[in-house]
C-alpha cells in the first residue's frame, strides 16, 4: 500500500514570493502630523486626499500647435474607457528662439494653431461625452507637464504624440507614448 504524499510538503518558500505591501506617502504623512499633535495640518491633508479621491481621473495630451490625429483619437479612447477627463495642452517653447516682432507673430501663430486644435478636440470629446478642457503655454514642455501635474493632482496619464519617424513610416500601428503619474512623477 503506498501513501499519497503532498508534494508541498518539506518544500521551502521561494524567495521571490515576498507580500509587498504598498504603502501610501500621503496616508503616512498625514499620521504622523496626528502622532505630532498638530490636528489641523493634519485635518487639511486629510480633506485634500478626500477631494482628490472624489475627483475624477484625468489625462493630460500634449500636442505642439500641430494636431496629431492619432494622439487625439487614442486619448479619446481611452478617456472614454477608463472614465476620464482630458487636459489638452498644446505647448511649444519654438517661438521663444526669435526676438523681436517676429517672436510676437510666432507666438500668435502657435496661439491661432492651438485653439483650431482646443476646438477640434472639444468637438470630438463632447459627442463621446468626455469632458475636455484646454491649456495653452509658450516654454519648454517638460518644466510645464511638471508644473501642470504638480498643480492638478488629479492628472494620473500623460499622453504625447508620437516620434515624427513614427508616423512616416507606414506601420500598421502607431505607438502613442503614455506616461503613468502614479508609478512616478516628473
Amino acid at each position: 500500500m503506498t501513501l499519497w504524499r503532498n508534494p508541498f510538503w518539506g518544500r521551502k518558500k521561494n524567495p521571490k514570493e515576498v507580500q509587498v505591501e504598498k504603502v501610501n506617502k500621503r496616508k503616512a504623512a498625514e499620521f504622523g502630523e496626528m502622532a505630532a499633535g498638530n490636528m489641523r495640518a493634519a485635518t487639511e491633508s486629510i480633506a485634500q486626499v478626500m477631494e482628490e479621491q472624489n475627483m475624477a481621473t484625468k489625462i493630460l495630451a500634449v500636442q505642439d500647435g500641430t494636431s496629431s490625429s492619432v494622439l487625439v483619437d487614442y486619448v479619446l479612447k481611452m478617456a472614454h474607457r477608463l472614465d476620464c477627463e482630458i487636459v489638452a495642452l498644446d505647448v511649444s517653447d519654438e517661438p521663444l528662439q526669435y526676438a523681436g516682432e517676429r517672436k510676437k507673430r510666432e507666438i500668435n501663430r502657435f496661439y491661432e494653431r492651438a485653439k483650431i486644435n482646443a476646438e477640434n478636440l472639444k468637438l470630438k470629446a463632447e459627442a463621446m461625452g468626455v469632458v475636455c478642457r484646454h491649456v495653452i503655454r509658450v516654454g519648454n514642455q517638460e518644466e510645464t507637464i511638471k508644473a501642470l501635474s504638480e498643480r492638478d493632482k488629479c492628472i494620473r496619464y500623460v499622453l504625447t504624440k508620437p516620434a515624427e519617424e513614427q508616423l512616416n513610416a507606414e506601420q500598421k500601428s502607431v505607438r502613442v507614448p503614455v506616461f503613468d503619474l502614479s508609478c512616478s512623477r516628473l
